[in-house]
C-alpha cells in the first residue's frame, strides 16, 4: 500500500515584514532630527567672520636672541646672564629699545614650564614681539 502524503496546501502569506519599513523610518528620523535645527535657525551655528585687520603689525626694528640652555643658563645675544637678573635686564632693554623683537631659543629637553616662565618675564617687561624655537645642541 502506498503511503500518500498530504498535498502541499497553497496558502496566502498574510504577514508583512516590517524590517525595510523600519529602516526607512529610522533614516528619515535621523535626517529630520539633523536637518530641523538647520532649517529653523535664522543663522547657522558657524561663527561669523571678523573683518580682517587693515595692516599687520610692523616687523621689529631689531631682533635679539634669548637662549635658554639645558642647564638653565641664559644668554641674550651671546652674553651670559644670571637667571635672577633676567627680568631687570629685559625691562631695561624694553625701555631702551621699544618695539624690539626677541627670539626665545629653548632647549628641547626642558619642561614647558621653563618656557612659560621665560615668556612671563618677557610679558612683564613689556616685550610684545616674540618668537619661540627649540634647539637640541648647545651653542
Amino acid at each position: 500500500m502506498k503511503r500518500r502524503s498530504p498535498p502541499r496546501q497553497l496558502r496566502l502569506i498574510t504577514e508583512i515584514s516590517i524590517t525595510p519599513f523600519m529602516d526607512v523610518v529610522l533614516v528619515l528620523l535621523f535626517v529630520f532630527v539633523l536637518a530641523a535645527p538647520l532649517l529653523m535657525a535664522d543663522k547657522p551655528w558657524l561663527p561669523e567672520a571678523k573683518p580682517a585687520v587693515a595692516a599687520a603689525a610692523p616687523a621689529p626694528a631689531e631682533r635679539l636672541t634669548l637662549t635658554v640652555n639645558r642647564d638653565l643658563s641664559v644668554t641674550l645675544n651671546g652674553a651670559m646672564l644670571a637667571r635672577a637678573d633676567l627680568p631687570a635686564s629685559l625691562k631695561q632693554l624694553a625701555a631702551r629699545k621699544p618695539g624690539v623683537g626677541i627670539e626665545v631659543r629653548i632647549h628641547r629637553d626642558l619642561p614647558v614650564q621653563n618656557l612659560l616662565d621665560t615668556m612671563g618675564m618677557l610679558e612683564t617687561a613689556g616685550i610684545q614681539k616674540t618668537a619661540v624655537t627649540t634647539h637640541a645642541e648647545e651653542p
